[in-house]
């Protein structure tokens, strides 16, 4: 989604363009449906879905983010593909040393998934602490993108005590085992 400014949000991965459309309307009410402006940002989507090297660069429209949020999803748009930083390396290099936890807030607020890449964004240990799409998708999108050792981090943190799938794995869990 975007206004003339750049992008609102990247919404997703939902289950269907209605539940897109449902979540949008939440979001920011009514919108205009897409004049085409979009289609080079949406093939780009399609390349790096694919596993190709893209930037994903487009401006945001960020005007209801706070400055530390702005200043949180812009360092995390330097994080390398195929990279990962600590929580707390995020914080030091913004200049908010012992500031993790806030990081951590800024993170999860972050409407710009992918874009932003806020999957890129690990506990201390490495683990593949929250992601609003899931720990799944976290996987998925750091195997993506080269990082071989996605799938032992993602095991790591469900060995975690206390550990609790986000809202959408556990849909995706109870659909996988039929409802139960």
């Amino acid at each position: 989604m975007a206004s003339p400014s750049g992008l609102k949000a990247v919404l997703g991965p939902e289950a269907s363009v209605d539940e897109i459309r449902r979540e949008s309307r939440d979001l920011f009410g009514t919108l205009a449906e897409d004049d085409g402006s979009l289609a080079e940002l949406v093939r780009s989507f399609q390349r790096y879905a694919r596993g190709e090297g893209v930037s994903l660069d487009w401006p945001l429209d960020a005007d209801e983010a706070t400055p530390f949020q702005r200043s949180v999803w812009e360092f995390l748009r330097t994080i390398p593909r195929g990279e990962v930083r600590t929580y707390g390396q995020v914080a030091a290099a913004i200049g908010r040393t012992g500031g993790a936890r806030a990081v951590g807030q800024a993170v999860g607020s972050n409407p710009y998934t992918i874009s932003v890449p806020c999957h890129r964004v690990v506990g201390s240990d490495g683990a593949l602490t929250g992601f609003g799409g899931g720990l799944a998708t976290k996987e998925r999108l750091l195997l993506l993108e080269g990082r071989a050792d996605a799938s032992f981090q993602r095991v790591r943190t469900e060995r975690r005590k206390g550990f609790c799938p986000a809202r959408r794995d556990r849909i995706r869990m109870e659909k996988l085992s039929g409802g139960k």
